[in-house]
């Protein structure tokens, strides 16, 4: 039996990455551009329109594809994050966070949209986490 050399293997990677980015954009998934992270098996999109929101078919999709979280990189400095943890699937919220690194040299706190559940409550007392909406 001929074992696959590492072309192919590169190859069916770069038409399966295709595939991915093609079916997002049929269902209208707004993104200049595709990363995934393998530590902890996730789908990023960069360049997202700043209101955009994963709708529950693009939410499946990327879910079915087999990736356990999305990282959505809005134009506008925010994050909208996503977790998929149960099987079978099932719709979930985003949270969004904008992160002072991108935002630039002199932005302090790390912004949420609302209060996120698991984050330490004394965060948002020492101004770590602020909630701006």
């Amino acid at each position: 039996m001929d074992k696959k050399k590492i072309a192919e293997i590169m190859f069916e990677g770069e038409r399966a990455k295709i595939a991915l980015e093609d079916s997002l954009f049929d269902i209208g998934v707004p993104f200049e551009e595709l990363g995934f992270d393998d530590y902890d098996c996730s789908l990023e999109l960069f360049d997202v329109d700043d209101e955009y929101r994963l709708s529950v078919e693009a939410q499946k999709l990327i879910y079915d594809a087999g990736f356990i979280k999305v990282y959505m990189n809005h134009k506008n400095k925010w994050e909208t994050h996503y977790t998929f943890l149960s099987a079978p699937f099932k719709e979930v919220e985003g949270w969004r966070v904008s992160y002072p690194s991108k935002r630039g040299k002199e932005e302090k706190g790390i912004w949420v949209e609302k209060i996120v559940d698991g984050w330490p409550k004394d965060w948002l007392e020492t101004g770590y986490v602020i909630v701006k909406s």
